[in-house]
């Protein structure tokens, strides 16, 4: 029995075929998600040619010690948005070399704990961003996820979400 999707596993295969043909290459920081894309594309065989690798930085902590944030950015945090997973991004891209990094921050419930932005009505609402070299290639996109839905229901709604971003970006380059 796999934990995965179906979705999510026809998502990892697309996309990890993309960037073996291509000679690139894919990381990815995970909040929400929990490591569930980084889970999906390291089930593909073959991966070894296209995945540099993933991190979950569930806590802000992890953020620090992982992936560059500093005291600043735990000052200055607002919740997530589209600053903030493009600066996860582009850190851990940098690290790890990648051509492509997918980093993801949101909200799965069930209940609604952030306490940053009132506009998050209530759990199932992330931010992704793709990045790639250059500023014309960050791609972000904010989804919410129709509701009511369990905790894992989220999880695996918000990544079948970012791994279509990464294929749409990965399309968009051809």
């Amino acid at each position: 029995m796999s934990f995965l999707t179906p979705t999510l596993k026809l998502l990892a295969s697309e996309i990890a075929s993309l960037l073996i043909l291509r000679n690139e290459t894919l990381s990815i920081a995970e909040t929400a998600c929990g490591g569930l894309m980084g889970a999906a594309i390291l089930s593909v065989p073959g991966t070894s040619k296209c995945f540099k690798g993933s991190l979950a930085a569930y806590s802000l902590e992890s953020r620090i010690a992982f992936l560059g944030w500093t005291r600043e950015n735990l000052d200055n945090y607002k919740g997530p948005d589209e600053q903030v997973v493009i600066g996860l991004a582009s850190h851990l891209r940098k690290t790890l070399s990648s051509t492509w990094t997918l980093s993801e921050s949101g909200v799965c419930g069930p209940t609604r704990p952030d306490v940053y932005r009132a506009d998050i009505e209530g759990p199932g609402y992330c931010v992704f961003a793709v990045v790639g070299e250059g500023e014309s290639k960050i791609v972000s996109k904010e989804v919410r996820i129709p509701q009511p839905k369990t905790r894992e229901e989220n999880m695996v709604a918000m990544a079948e979400e970012g791994l279509k971003l990464v294929l749409d970006t990965l399309k968009a380059q051809e």
